[in-house]
């Protein structure tokens, strides 16, 4: 068993929507609890990370069409297409059973262009040099 048992929605929605394994966990339990409303704050505490890095995340899903952002802060599990909702489904249901398999393929992943290009302007301390 092996990464070729993995469907291709699955792989592809990986691909495209999903940076890390925490992020991935982060949908799938708004999903999880559809119904409810989630702030950043609610989601680092579930995860006891840090609540500014959790609202990037919860943000940045948003943008992808995942959740919606109401008035207030709450996120909500909403996909904006039924298919976006199934590949998700999908994904889940894989995590469940696959889950080694999913983080390898997450891990596997080459970085975003977007992340290499702000890296490349990051402000790094010269070494010293003994002269």
């Amino acid at each position: 068993m092996g990464e070729d048992d993995i469907p291709p929605e699955v792989k592809a929605f990986l691909a495209d929507h999903i940076e890390s394994v925490l992020q991935l966990e982060v949908l799938l339990l708004l999903r999880s609890r559809a119904g409810e409303g989630w702030s950043a704050d609610a989601v680092s505490r579930e995860f006891r990370i840090d609540s500014a890095w959790t609202g990037g995340q919860l943000a940045t899903l948003a943008g992808s069409g995942l959740l919606s952002h109401a008035p207030g802060g709450q996120f909500h599990y909403a996909p904006r297409s039924p298919a976006l909702d199934q590949a998700v489904a999908a994904t889940a249901e894989a995590y469940a059973t696959r889950r080694v398999t999913l983080i390898g393929l997450i891990f596997s992943k080459p970085p975003s262009p977007l992340r290499s290009f702000a890296d490349a302007f990051r402000i790094r301390k010269e070494p010293k040099h003994d002269g």
